[in-house]
């Protein structure tokens, strides 16, 4: 009896076998071990999660590594796969040319996927729309946009992987910044593993070395540990024996910070005016993809989105005696790009992120602040999908703070932000956005009424996150929600005393 076959792309770091769609995909591509999960429902980064290429796969050469399943009308039992280079790739023109092995064809209908590689430098997942021509063996072809439901068919995929070192590039934006690396850390910038995440660091280094721009599409700097072909990667649960809290230190990233705040901010009598201390931040890409068999196309949850914990020590001192802001538009302190690749078995799912940091101060009357305090917390952004609701922000944020007691004087308001905007990807097209911004603001009134000066800390947070039209990726149409942004907000007061008027 005659077979329907599905047709997948397997990179050529794997090899790939041709499973019947009558069948499903499960049996080829499901993971080792199911990983952990969190309390939010998605998994924690660790030694079970299969989010890193296979130990026994080929990395991808100069002339990206990719392949093909071709559908027959007479299969083998044991079913067949192109193995294919992408040789060229336009994604703005539509065109690709791919190398087939040899006696080897590509036909239209057949679903690409490839890791990162310089021909795609956030890798690429696309649909072979027709056959153009061929010449020294290899075939040019115009593409269409496929969807992750072309690609993983009936699947079940709950991952959410910590950026390793080598899947980060930092690019300080601002004078003043700089990315800390501890003693005896290795030129990929690996923390010690023994030290504990969120404590300061040892020296900076002024300058992140391969540091990109912030764009993911830009290909320059960006670090996708990438080793020539034929070669084989270092086995990914090299570090499967440390400790959690050791792992939680060899993928945090640290920044230094010792800021300028706006002219009109004068010394205070324990310090020159300055916003400085750490940002220490742990990214983690979150990935969701569940179909299970049916007539409907459609997966039944999906979710994508960028998440982490992070910590701020804050040391902000200044007087102000007027006002003074750094601006309405937040000051950029550092560019930080993440790329992952999550194997599906043999299928590459490429999720990349931006990460913009930035800072802010204003202040207005006349205000005397002096504050040295801790901030931590996590918090996730993105988007979950479920047939029954639909898409819906995912968005959650913890926080505390605490520190010594501050000096607050004088009558007006001082607020100093440290933000952070993030953007993740899908194969370098944009999905979801999001923005945390974690402040302090410090308040003072004179004594009114022949009472006591009264004055404030206050610590919080706002956290946004944007949808966006291109999640269709997923195969699922959505209208564009980039204008009405769902937010969370929270502010507590830490120190303070007297009845101060509202804010």
């Amino acid at each position: 009896m005659a077979v329907s076959w599905r047709r997948i792309a397997v990179p050529a770091a794997a090899v790939g076998v041709l499973v019947p769609a009558a069948l499903g995909t499960h049996a080829l591509l499901s993971g080792p071990d199911k990983p952990r999960t969190s309390s939010a429902g998605i998994p924690a980064a660790g030694p079970t999660a299969p989010g890193a290429v296979p130990d026994d796969a080929q990395a991808t050469g100069p002339e990206g590594g990719a392949a093909v399943a071709r559908p027959s009308e007479a299969p083998s039992p044991s079913g067949n796969s192109v193995s294919v280079q992408l040789s060229s790739y336009d994604a703005h023109r539509k065109q690709a040319e791919l190398k087939p092995s040899a006696g080897k064809t590509v036909r239209s209908g057949d679903v690409v996927a490839a890791a990162p590689n310089r021909h795609a430098p956030s890798g690429a997942l696309f649909k072979v729309r027709k056959v153009t021509g061929s010449h020294d063996g290899k075939v040019r072809v115009t593409t269409a946009p496929a969807t992750l439901s072309e690609l993983l068919g009936d699947q079940n995929v709950d991952q959410r992987a910590a950026l390793r070192p080598g899947e980060i590039s930092v690019k300080p934006l601002s004078s003043g910044v700089t990315v800390q690396k501890r003693p005896g850390a290795d030129s990929g910038g690996t923390a010690d593993p023994s030290a504990e995440p969120g404590t300061p660091s040892g020296s900076p280094d002024a300058t992140a070395s391969g540091s990109p721009s912030p764009s993911a599409s830009d290909s320059a700097g960006v670090r996708t540990q990438l080793v020539p072909s034929g070669t084989r990667r270092a086995p990914v649960s090299s570090d499967s024996t440390l400790s959690p809290e050791a792992r939680k230190a060899l993928t945090t990233l640290r920044l230094g910070l010792n800021v300028p705040l706006p002219k009109g901010v004068q010394a205070t009598a324990k310090s020159p005016a300055r916003l400085s201390g750490e940002v220490s931040f742990r990214p983690e890409l979150i990935f969701q993809y569940e179909k299970r068999g049916g007539l409907n196309l459609l997966p039944q949850r999906a979710a994508i989105g960028l998440g982490g914990s992070y910590g701020y020590g804050w040391q902000v001192h200044g007087k102000v005696r007027g006002a003074a802001d750094t601006g309405k538009v937040s000051v950029p302190i550092a560019a930080v790009t993440g790329r992952h690749v999550f194997w599906v078995g043999p299928v590459p799912v490429v999720v990349s992120t931006e990460v913009t940091f930035t800072y802010r101060f204003n202040a207005d009357g006349r205000i005397v602040l002096d504050a040295d305090q801790r901030t931590s917390g996590s918090f996730a952004v993105g988007a979950k999908y479920d047939r029954g609701n639909g898409w819906q922000p995912l968005h959650e944020a913890r926080q505390q703070t605490k520190g010594a007691t501050p000096r607050v004087e004088g009558a007006a308001s001082a607020t100093a932000r440290i933000g952070a905007r993030a953007e993740v990807f899908l194969y370098d097209t944009a999905g979801v956005g999001g923005e945390l911004s974690v402040h302090l603001t410090g308040r003072a009134a004179g004594a009114t009424d022949g009472g006591a000066p009264a004055w404030a800390l206050s610590a919080g947070y706002d956290l946004k996150t944007e949808l966006m039209l291109q999640l269709k990726i997923f195969g699922i149409q959505i209208a564009d929600l980039r204008t009405t942004p769902f937010a969370l907000h929270d502010e507590r007061k830490l120190f303070g005393r007297g009845k101060l008027p509202a804010a």
